[in-house]
């Protein structure tokens, strides 16, 4: 593995940890949607929506806010959908929809 590669998801990792961030991974298309409309007629706000030639054809990413509590929904053709958020909020979320929270990304390929 390239050590620049190495370095950057280190960091990426470290982020997660230093902010108290988790995140579900690998969530199916249908599921992802699911669970985003879910939220958007619960009230949840769009703060940002990617909206790119390619949005939500290749890659989609909406920013939510709701009483102060921030979720970052994103999706790509390759690896479905994930959310990233304040693992208190990522928890709660895993739980209700049956999901994996995660502390840091599964990558792929993994380092050596």
């Amino acid at each position: 593995m390239n050590l620049v590669v190495t370095f950057g998801r280190k960091a990426v990792d470290l982020k997660f940890k230093a902010l108290g961030l988790k995140i579900i991974q690998d969530i199916p298309t249908d599921d992802f949607n699911r669970i985003l409309e879910h939220h958007l007629s619960d009230g949840w706000v769009k703060t940002y929506e990617y909206d790119g030639f390619d949005a939500w054809i290749d890659y989609g990413k909406v920013k939510l806010i709701k009483y102060g509590v921030k979720l970052n929904f994103e999706w790509d053709n390759w690896c479905e959908g994930e959310i990233i958020g304040k693992a208190k909020d990522i928890d709660s979320l895993a739980s209700k929809f049956g999901l994996k929270a995660r502390e840091t990304r599964n990558w792929w390929p993994k380092s050596t």
